[in-house]
């Protein structure tokens, strides 16, 4: 092979060279996950008749509307590895806090809520068949909130399963996206309060029946079921941070379809409940979400640095059924923004 030969084979390997992503759970440190959801819901349409004829709604059926966010952090260290995964770790849990307002007829109502494993110390580990332990070393969780934990970070659910060029992609699942937004373990850190309680975060007002779990209403509820499927891209691209090179990784989501009913109620004083059929017939309820951002991976330190990723959703819905002996129709839609964003850092 001549030299020019030579260096056209050079080049070519050079630019399908392979980069690791792949966090590094052997390093002796400590790794602080922090994540944080905010979503902004706004009923931007109601209609509703009793046999035939229109009712009235207040604002024109428009204008309810619901912000909501949540905060969790907690510290894990590496107790025990193998092959470059973690088998026993000791899990710190920081502030677990969220808060949910209903808006309506420009009154507000907010409830704050902590999180069922909020200041708790937990061990994790496997057991012979491979499956997720938790045993609570100090503070008080009910037995509930010591399910569906894992020992690796949420946002390695994000990275390829091998090495990878700049330029490829990967196609990310349903049960891949819940783990790397952190919605698989929703209701397990914020348990939902029990009807004529407050819960585990009830708070003020705890007493009447709040959102479904961490987030409420058909928006929240949409959120959980969705068939969420997307994509993973490798930028050429580099982020420089704090004086580290960061590799970029574009994220896009999507889901749309339709869904079961997940009731007319999103909490607050069971407005709009004297319409409500005992028993509705759901006609259809459809949604659409669509979310984009990235994550950073940090190749020195060797694991995901950040995730900032956003979009929007919108959910229309139709029902119909019997109540008090008359015929009831619906249409409702609800649209809004939704934020996730999450960091890891060293000690």
């Amino acid at each position: 092979m001549n030299v020019r030969n030579w260096s056209v084979a050079a080049l070519g390997l050079a630019a399908v060279a392979l980069v690791e992503l792949r966090t590094d759970y052997a390093a002796e440190r400590s790794l602080t996950y922090t994540s944080s959801m905010e979503m902004e819901v706004e009923t931007t349409s109601m209609r509703m008749e009793r046999d035939g004829q229109p009712i009235e709604m207040p604002g024109g059926g428009g204008g309810m509307g619901m912000s909501e966010s949540s905060e969790v952090t907690w510290t894990d260290t590496v107790i025990e590895h193998k092959d470059g995964a973690p088998t026993k770790l000791k899990r710190v849990f920081g502030a677990l806090e969220g808060s949910t307002t209903m808006s309506f007829g420009g009154e507000d109502q907010t409830r704050e809520r902590k999180g069922a494993l909020d200041g708790v110390t937990l061990e994790l580990s496997l057991d012979e068949e491979g499956k997720v332990v938790a045993e609570v070393k100090d503070g008080d969780a009910p037995g509930e909130a010591l399910v569906g934990h894992h020992l690796t970070l949420a946002l390695d659910a994000f990275l390829p399963e091998g090495d990878v060029a700049d330029g490829d992609s990967w196609e990310l699942e349903k049960e891949t996206i819940r783990r790397g937004l952190g919605l698989d373990l929703a209701t397990v850190l914020f348990q939902p309060p029990q009807d004529g309680g407050g819960g585990s975060g009830g708070g003020e007002g705890g007493s009447r029946r709040g959102p479904r779990g961490p987030r409420g209403g058909m928006a929240g509820a949409v959120l959980m079921q969705a068939e969420l499927e997307g994509k993973a891209t490798l930028s050429e691209d580099v982020e420089e941070v704090d004086g580290q090179s960061l590799r970029v990784i574009k994220l896009e989501i999507t889901a749309s379809g339709s869904m079961e009913d997940p009731g007319m109620g999103g909490g607050g004083r069971g407005r709009g409940r004297a319409f409500e059929p005992a028993s509705p017939t759901l006609v259809e309820t459809t949604y659409s979400i669509e979310l984009e951002g990235q994550l950073l991976f940090d190749p020195q330190a060797k694991l995901p640095s950040s995730l900032s990723i956003d979009g929007t959703f919108k959910v229309e819905s139709r029902r119909e059924g019997e109540f008090q002996g008359t015929s009831f129709k619906s249409e409702s839609t609800q649209e809004g923004d939704i934020k996730f964003s999450a960091t890891v850092t060293t000690g």
